[in-house]
């Protein structure tokens, strides 16, 4: 499945809930970003990311959020920036190991320039808690799996959800969190410990 059938699910639920879709800036805009992003911090963005922001700028859906490009001091910005969430968590002086992309309540995502792979990082420590074979799979598993809370991938994609879909501990795949051996919100290829909480992060309501 390709993730951007699940940011349509997601811009699908902020419209029923009465919010503006997540929409993408224009491929000059993008352009720009990463150029000034490269020449200031020596940063190249992965394309993959790149693309994302063509379809979404950003978007904060049920606790998760992926990273906006920065805007300038003057104007608002609802969504982190991809830099400015950088900069509070690490040093940029110099390329860092990982560029940070996204969170969610127990995750930091990211991009490791080294093994050029994306990961699932603890947020309070940064340490590898799950490695993605491609952002595909990193998009697919946080968004289908927190951000909607689907568990099953021959469900009804179509079909309606909200506050009646079922406890996700209870889904198959999930373990009570009692031990060290307890299973992620990962279970498409990758491994890690902890459990999602659902969370709806505010956003301006839709004008008109």
């Amino acid at each position: 499945m390709n993730y951007k059938t699940y940011v349509a699910l997601v811009n699908e639920e902020e419209q029923a809930a009465g919010f503006q879709p997540f929409v993408g800036r224009p491929p000059a805009r993008v352009e720009a970003y990463a150029r000034e992003v490269e020449e200031r911090y020596d940063i190249r963005i992965p394309p993959d990311y790149l693309d994302l922001l063509l379809l979404a700028d950003g978007l904060a859906h049920n606790g998760v959020v992926f990273y906006a490009i920065d805007q300038e001091e003057e104007e608002d910005q609802f969504l982190p920036g991809l830099i400015a969430e950088n900069l509070a968590a690490q040093s940029l002086e110099r390329k860092p190991e990982y560029l940070l992309i996204g969170h969610s309540d127990l995750f930091r995502y990211a991009y490791c320039f080294p093994e050029r792979k994306y990961f699932a990082l603890y947020a309070d420590t940064l340490e590898p808690a799950a490695e993605f074979s491609s952002f595909n799979e990193l998009m697919v598993n946080v968004l289908k799996n927190e951000a909607l809370g689907l568990f099953d991938e021959d469900e009804e994609l179509g079909e309606t959800r909200g506050d009646d879909f079922s406890d996700p501990d209870e889904e198959e795949g999930f373990v009570e969190e009692d031990d060290a051996t307890s299973e992620p919100p990962f279970p498409e290829g990758s491994s890690s410990e902890g459990e999602s909480k659902r969370k709806r992060k505010d956003r301006p309501p839709k004008q008109g």
